[in-house]
């Protein structure tokens, strides 16, 4: 039988400049800031980064005499190291205590049960300054096979837990029976937690980045156990290089120059997945955000990070706009100028993802219709000359909220859609904007579409928002869902787009749009529409006079007497009254001196639409035209002008 490769171990330990004690032993009397007694030159990134992110700190002060070990597996992929740290207590020059860490380290995810038996047959190395290693010259093992299963003690510990496992301290445990316990909550969970172990630890900390640990003493068993249930699960992966993370935010919040490097350092880590929202927020909380925001400091320290925040943690974009007392329609104060010269900096480097801007404007959309932010300032974010950074997703918001319109007319125009159940059908996971700013489209969109009067007055603010950008065929969509009718200038302005200025109707995204029509433009229609010569108009118009005046309690009616009695009378006029009236109003049309056929002709008319004129006349007074105006109005109609 062939004997084995032999597996290479390599090793370096903390770096200090060590002297001698007279008993032997050793002192520090300063951190060198560099590894010695290494057995290569360098070492995997994913293997340093994780030591500097400290996943296998304990708390300064807190290592025993007696060693702490850690194992640890990190790095993912086809890079992945088995690293475990023996952890010594020493002492400075001055006596004061300080931990010192050995790292011995071996390629690959399954390899901290070598370590250990490699470890254990060497006599349990410890932290040794005079323990020489040669580069180039690592240590080697052989193969062991797999050690026996867990223990029975074991055999009923809860390993589908979130928190790790905490063993009594009173207890020796096999280290390899140990690490296999770390094995079988990993494969249990299966969370993106590696395999990772602590035993005869005082303390560590970050304690919830370990799947099991052993206390080193009751106490401080009680200490982990109290720091494990207070602390909230934000850990950043294993691959986050989180004090990476931590320079590059406190570089960008405390200086007026942005720093490619330190934005370079944050994009990068927007990529990763792995990394939550909360781990976000526990970044930004840690340099004071949170204070920031609660206790309104308007440093231009507290600017530039709650800025970053803003940007890194989309929902935040709400709060950041009230904190900073954005409106959009005025001159920006002096945070608001700090704010702008920061965010224009970072646009100018093209760093940042748009993506992740655009989902920042997404999440002020139902803000935008409960009214607690105004179109001004939603204008103000999409506006390249404030100097946003949020402007240069102006293109991709647009393209998406025309994309969730086309998906609900689609979706309503499918053989297959149920008009009953809207947004049943409709998974709010398909929407660009998410599915909340369009629930009330959705739930009344037939109604919309087939020309009822409902009136949702929520999406006025889109409406005046995309007026404000100039989109003017969205401007007008929201304008004919809130108002049911689109602004005469609005709808000018899409006629042009869709070279037909002569139209009175248009449809955009499957939504018909009609042109908003003056009273005197609709009267001037009914004319038409009915089709009778000048002198029956000249009756017609002349009632509709005497009718707005008498809704409108206006006791003179062309020179008609203002005495108390004349208008008490013509308010409480009987049958006999009304008909006498209409023979005074074919009197008044027979001023004009048409023929008795034509007077006949005007009064039957006036019997057929005296509904329609008084529904005009109440529109005329809705919108509170005088009677000088509407005598004007008419006048012209007489002379056949063209009206507005």
């Amino acid at each position: 039988m062939n004997n084995p490769e032999p597996i290479e171990i390599h090793e370096f330990s903390t770096g200090i400049r060590p002297e001698t004690t007279s008993d032997g032993g050793w002192v520090a009397r300063v951190f060198t800031g560099q590894y010695m007694n290494m057995t290569r030159d360098s070492f995997p990134d994913v293997v340093v980064r994780s030591i500097r992110n400290r996943f296998f700190a304990l708390t300064d002060g807190a290592s025993s005499y007696s060693p702490a070990i850690i194992g640890r597996v990190v790095g993912s992929e086809e890079n992945v190291w088995s690293v475990v740290a023996v952890v010594t207590r020493g002492r400075d020059e001055k006596g004061r205590s300080l931990s010192v860490y050995r790292y011995f380290l071996c390629e690959g995810a399954n390899r901290l049960r070598l370590i250990l038996a490699w470890w254990e047959n060497q006599g349990m190395p410890r932290f040794n300054p005079f323990d020489s290693k040669t580069i180039g010259q690592p240590n080697l093992s052989v193969d062991s096979p797999q050690p026996p299963d867990l223990l029975q003690e074991f055999h009923d510990v809860q390993v589908d837990l979130p928190e790790p496992i905490l063993l009594p301290p009173q207890q020796q445990y096999n280290l390899q029976t140990i690490n296999v316990l770390a094995i079988k909550k990993y494969n249990v969970q299966n969370n993106g937690q590696p395999v990772s172990w602590a035993i005869n630890v005082e303390a560590l900390e970050q304690p919830k980045r370990f799947q099991v640990i052993q206390p080193a003493s009751q106490r401080a068993y009680e200490i982990l156990e109290r720091t494990i249930r207070n602390t909230p699960q934000v850990l950043a992966p294993v691959l986050a290089d989180e004090e990476a993370l931590k320079s590059a935010i406190r570089g960008l919040m405390n200086s007026s120059q942005v720093k490619p490097e330190a934005v370079k350092s944050i994009t990068d880590a927007l990529q990763n997945q792995q990394i939550s929202k909360q781990y976000w927020h526990s970044l930004f909380d840690g340099q004071g955000a949170k204070t920031a925001i609660s206790q309104k400091i308007y440093s231009p320290q507290m600017v530039r990070l709650i800025t970053l925040r803003a940007m890194v943690i989309p929902e935040t974009l709400p709060e950041f706009l009230d904190w900073l007392n954005l409106k959009g329609d005025r001159n920006p104060d002096e945070n608001q100028t700090v704010s702008l010269d920061f965010q224009s900096s970072i646009r100018n480097l093209k760093l940042f993802p748009k993506e992740k801007l655009a989902d920042g404007i997404k999440f002020i959309l139902p803000e935008l219709l409960r009214k607690k932010i105004t179109p001004e300032i939603v204008r103000w974010l999409l506006t390249i000359k404030t100097g946003s950074v949020w402007a240069v997703c102006r293109q991709q918001f647009l393209d998406d909220i025309i994309y969730d319109l086309q998906l609900i007319n689609n979706h309503f125009n499918s053989p297959h859609s149920n008009t009953f159940q809207g947004l049943t059908n409709l998974s709010s996971e398909v929407f660009k904007c998410g599915s909340e700013i369009w629930r009330d489209i959705i739930k009344h969109y037939q109604s919309i579409r087939y020309g009822s009067s409902l009136k949702l007055t929520s999406y006025k603010a889109l409406a005046k928002l995309f007026e404000y950008m100039d989109e003017y065929p969205l401007s007008a969509y929201f304008y004919e869902v809130s108002d049911g009718v689109v602004p005469k200038d609005i709808f000018y302005e899409v006629s042009q787009l869709a070279n037909n200025r002569s139209a009175s109707t248009l449809t955009f995204l499957g939504l018909k749009l009609h042109r908003k029509v003056s009273a005197a433009k609709k009267f001037i229609a009914f004319i038409d529409r009915s089709k009778v010569s000048l002198s029956i108009i000249s009756g017609l118009v002349l009632l509709t006079i005497v009718i707005t005046l008498v809704l409108k309690n206006i006791p003179e009616v062309f020179n008609i007497s203002k005495n108390r009695r004349t208008k008490e009378k013509s308010i409480t006029m009987g049958p006999e009254q009304v008909s006498k009236q209409k023979n005074n109003m074919g009197e008044i049309i027979a001023t004009n001196e048409i023929s008795q056929e034509q007077k006949e002709q005007a009064l039957k008319k006036f019997e057929t639409t005296k509904e329609a004129i008084e529904k005009l006349a109440t529109e005329l007074k809705k919108e509170g035209i005088e009677e000088a105006e509407i005598k004007r109005k008419l006048k012209d109609v007489l002379n056949n002008k063209k009206l507005d």
